[in-house]
This record gives C-alpha cells, structure tokens and sequence, in this order.
C-alpha cells in the first residue's frame, strides 16, 4: 500500500527540484517514483504561477 505524501516533503521535493533540476534525481534521493515527484512539483509550480497572476493583476 502506498504512503501518503506530507507536507513537509513536498517542500522537500520542490527545493530539490530547484536544485537539482531532474524529477529523477530527486526520486531517487527522496525514494518515491519519479511520477509522484513530477506530480506535486507541477502542482507546487501551478500554485507559484496562479499567486504570480493574482499578484499581477492587482497592482495594474
């Protein structure tokens, strides 16, 4: 049965990410698959982009 993904390393994973620049990298070191890294580093990346939006649009 697969584990759940907490809060804490998804962090992790999206500072390794930046660091390393490889979902592949970060799985191996993280020990989950490649996919589950992908997974919550595009989600961290769409929450990044949307508050960038918001952000934007408030200050034109």
């Amino acid at each position: 049965m697969a584990t759940r993904v907490t809060q804490v390393e998804k962090d992790l994973m999206w500072e390794l990410y930046q660091k390393c620049g490889s979902f592949k990298e970060v799985a191996r070191i993280m020990g989950r698959s490649r996919e589950t890294v992908s997974r919550y580093v595009h989600e961290r990346e769409a929450a990044v982009n949307a508050v960038r939006v918001v952000i934007e649009a408030q200050n034109t």
